[in-house]
């Protein structure tokens, strides 16, 4: 602690300056006598954030820390703004519902208060899609702090199975071609290389390489991978970039990219003018796995086109069609005839697209980490 005069922009004043247990602060004053009052407040305030900052160390860490650190880790593991977004979009959901189970401990957190949570949020009027949403990324977050509490598989709706994810080819006409550029070329690189709408919205320029027919996404939401890109798909990137000199590939007007809400509500403007009431345009990854699976891929590079980790998370995408389930039922009669009926009777849908190229993704594993958390001494930090 000091108190002197000094010259500070071509003027005398008097500073006072204060440490306390790291904590700096200075203050500038006119006169000496005013220099000393200030330098014993200074003091009684850093002596009470030095007291805020140890009652915040001792306290039980809560809901509300978890949710701040599980940001800051999807952020520090390079997960796109779509991840980190949803985990943002989670925690404000809770503030807003249930903003009291904000402030329970970590440790103290049960399965009442996860139904709870998901009771607000369908007197919210949230589709079940949105609460199972919110579930994994509540489940994810609680996973990190405490490994041992197991999330209760009950509170997840079931998912709707029945829901069309995939379009005919007349549909993929009605959908996506009446739309205005930039977001039919956004749609038609959707379907035809399993990209999320993320990635597109924010895809830049030195992402592309034409050259070698890929795309290469640092950031996607199961860390960073390669897309294989068709002759259909390096058509439509190549007119973006030769049309434009923005950074982006696909930027709005004022050279920034779109929003997710603006894109999404083009495409659900589209698809409902097209007779579909319920299609998405997240559904077109739905829709290009689909494609490649019934065109006769295995599902492990289906899996790998896609960018999924496990099998079961390409089987939540890719559908089997009825055009190759009834191929596969006239099989079973013994027939031999029956290969060369399903070839006839193949649509459009089922057949490779032109100038498909499947590959291995070059996906760089991130490690899972889990937090180094004392729920006790409300202490959180990724483990080393």
């Amino acid at each position: 602690m000091s108190v002197r005069r000094i010259k500070n922009h071509g003027r005398w004043v008097w500073q006072a300056r204060v440490a306390y247990r790291g904590l700096r602060k200075a203050a500038f004053r006119n006169s000496k006598e005013e220099a000393r009052e200030a330098e014993a407040s200074l003091v009684q305030e850093l002596k009470s954030r030095a007291g805020e900052a140890e009652s915040r160390a001792t306290r039980p860490a809560t809901m509300k820390d978890l949710f701040e650190f599980y940001v800051g880790d999807l952020q520090a593991r390079g997960k796109g703004p779509d991840s980190v977004g949803r985990a943002i979009e989670t925690a404000r959901a809770m503030e807003l519902l249930t903003p009291d189970l904000l402030e329970v401990p970590v440790g103290r957190i049960s399965d009442k208060d996860i139904f709870a949570f998901r009771e607000a949020r369908e007197r919210d009027g949230a589709k079940p899609s949105t609460v199972n949403r919110d579930f994994r990324t509540l489940r994810a977050a609680l996973k990190k702090a405490r490994p041992d509490y197991h999330f209760p598989g009950g509170a997840f709706f079931p998912e709707d199975e029945t829901r069309v994810r995939w379009l005919r080819p007349d549909e993929e006409i009605l959908v996506i071609e009446p739309m205005r550029s930039p977001f039919k070329e956004m749609s038609k690189l959707a379907a035809l290389t399993l990209m999320r709408q993320g990635e597109i919205r924010l895809l830049r320029r030195e992402c592309v390489h034409l050259e070698q027919g890929v795309v290469l996404l640092p950031r996607a939401k199961g860390g960073a991978r390669s897309v294989i890109l068709n002759a259909e798909a390096q058509k439509i990137l190549r007119k973006q970039l030769e049309s434009r000199e923005s950074d982006w590939v696909f930027p709005n007007p004022d050279g920034t990219p779109y929003s997710r809400v603006h894109v999404s509500r083009v495409f659900r403007k589209a698809s409902r003018s097209s007779g579909l009431r319920d299609f998405h345009f997240h559904d077109l990854r739905h829709h290009g796995a689909t494609m490649a699976l019934n065109a006769g891929f295995s599902g492990e590079i289906v899996m790998k086109l896609g960018g999924w980790k496990t099998a079961k998370m390409m089987r939540r995408y890719a559908a089997v069609t009825d055009q190759t389930l009834r191929a596969a039922a006239e099989a079973t009669s013994g027939s031999a005839e029956w290969q060369g009926r399903a070839k006839a009777a193949t649509p459009h849908s089922t057949r490779p697209r032109k100038g498909l190229k499947v590959g291995v993704s070059g996906r760089s594993e991130t490690e899972c980490t889990h937090f180094a958390i004392n729920i006790n001494s409300g202490h959180i930090k990724p483990a080393p």
